[in-house]
């Protein structure tokens, strides 16, 4: 039998569990469907992932606010098997039609590894958008002509160096910091509501939201990474309730960042950005961000509770501020600021377990405005190390186990994978992951292998081709996406 023939799959595997005995394989031309596969239990769903205990949240709205997003998919379909931040740190994203809110993983590990599509609004840019998402739109909507056209690479952002106020008992808010109700007053409109829409592999359409901040006057905006993730369309709703379709300019995944764009027909408030290096433990903080997706423009206070807080995300360690002030579903992409009104960080994650309350955490800005600054310069983030061929998690029949595999599905350029390569191996070390019992997807395994290598370094892959063995030596890219 060919271990790498699909079609054997249900048959003769011995460590398949008896609730998988006898069903065929969930791929789209048997699909339930979107009503009746909701309506299934997890040892009814091929696709069911085990329940877990505790979860890293990340904080933009999904699934009627309880922040946990199921991976619609499993780590079985042929999208590439990721389980995005939602199994580990579970990024709370708001899914206000009650649907999935899925990323096409072909294109993320692919756009990963090699070449990538970055997303952009659709159908067209200067589309007029009707609605704000939740149906009570008292504002102007507005499109995005132009947007893609604009200079981004000279915009230069104004940064506070507070670095003379490192250590000093004022933090980073230093003679400048006033009272909550004052700091409240200078950035609450700086804050954004983002609602955005995705389209699924079976096409069904899913909204989300979460929060952004502008940081300049034409119209940029940061937020989370995840956020906007897959989405096909992106609106912005200001605090006059103006909304704007809104661009992609870049992101920036492992830090967790995006730049968006809008095209405002108004004066901006703006976001003067601080100097987190200068942040001391027990410093008062106001969060800003639109919770359940509903709630824009809502504060919530609290201090700095830790500072350099290792967070470990989807494999990747994430260096980031704790504070205590309510981070609730929504509020991803939102700010954290100190009472002189300076953004100190972009909100992006919690933990929520039972028992455990005031574990929020966000992005230190002098962190994020590196990506920023890239993102706005290059649109993507430099030197980050590609196989430069798309890659997918596709299925195999191995030794009597049924496994996922890195699997090469488009090749451009020259290289030596060619499609149709099952990569098991980078430089020694195993990306195979068990079907049933694996835990991590094997493309971020592969991700993760491959990040660790440099631009123009060769490495040595081991593959199977027509069902044979075999090394080939690959020299990494440079990932750069490729915008339409």
């Amino acid at each position: 039998m060919n271990p790498f023939d699909r079609d054997e799959f249900e048959k003769n595997d011995e460590n398949m569990p008896a609730e998988y005995q006898n069903r065929e394989p969930f791929t789209d031309q048997n699909d339930p469907g979107e009503e009746e596969r909701s309506a299934m239990t997890p040892s009814e769903t091929p696709s069911a992932m085990p329940p877990q205990a505790n979860y890293w949240y990340g904080v933009s709205y999904q699934n009627q606010g309880n922040g946990y997003m199921q991976n619609e998919s499993g780590p079985n379909r042929q999208n590439g098997g990721k389980s995005p931040k939602k199994l580990k740190i579970l990024l709370i994203a708001a899914a206000l039609a009650g649907c999935v809110l899925l990323s096409g993983v072909a294109g993320f590990l692919g756009s990963l590894l090699g070449t990538r599509i970055v997303n952009l609004p659709g159908p067209t840019p200067n589309a007029v958008l009707a609605g704000n998402g939740n149906g009570d739109q008292i504002g102007e909507v507005y499109g995005t002509d132009g947007d893609r056209d604009y200079p981004y690479s000279e915009v230069v952002l104004q940064k506070n160096d507070g670095s003379a106020l490192t250590g000093s008992t004022q933090g980073s808010a230093g003679e400048n910091g006033g009272s909550i109700l004052s700091a409240t007053a200078a950035v609450k409109d700086a804050v954004v509501e983002i609602m955005t829409t995705s389209t699924s592999n079976y096409g069904s359409i899913s909204a989300g939201a979460g929060s952004g901040v502008i940081v300049h006057a034409d119209g940029i905006i940061v937020t989370n990474n995840h956020v906007i993730e897959g989405a096909t369309a992106i609106r912005v709703r200001l605090t006059n309730g103006n909304t704007y379709a809104a661009v992609v300019r870049g992101t920036d995944e492992d830090g967790d960042i995006a730049v968006i764009k809008i095209q405002p027909q108004e004066t901006l408030t703006v976001a003067k950005l601080g100097y987190s290096g200068a942040l001391a433990l027990g410093e008062a903080v106001i969060a800003i961000g639109n919770p359940l997706g509903e709630l824009g423009g809502t504060v919530t206070n609290g201090i700095i509770s830790a500072l350099e807080r290792e967070v470990k995300v989807d494999g990747v360690v994430m260096t980031l501020i704790q504070t205590n002030a309510a981070i609730n579903s929504g509020n991803s992409g939102g700010g954290l600021f100190n009472l002189a009104g300076e953004l100190i960080g972009i909100v992006n994650a919690k933990y929520a377990a039972e028992g455990v309350e005031g574990l929020g955490f966000a992005i230190p800005i002098d962190t994020a405005v590196v990506s920023i600054n890239n993102l706005l310069r290059l649109g993507y983030i430099p030197d980050i190390p590609a196989l430069g061929v798309e890659v997918i998690a596709e299925q195999a029949y191995l030794g009597g186990n049924r496994v996922l595999m890195p699997y090469v599905s488009s090749v451009q350029g020259s290289s030596n994978l060619k499609e149709g390569d099952y990569i098991y191996s980078v430089n020694g070390s195993s990306v195979v992951v068990n079907y049933y019992t694996g835990t991590e997807s094997p493309l971020d395994i592969l991700k993760r292998l491959i990040r660790a290598c440099k631009v123009d370094e060769t490495v040595t892959l081991g593959i199977y081709r027509n069902s044979q063995a075999q090394t080939v030596e690959v020299t990494l890219v440079e990932y750069i996406p490729v915008t339409p």
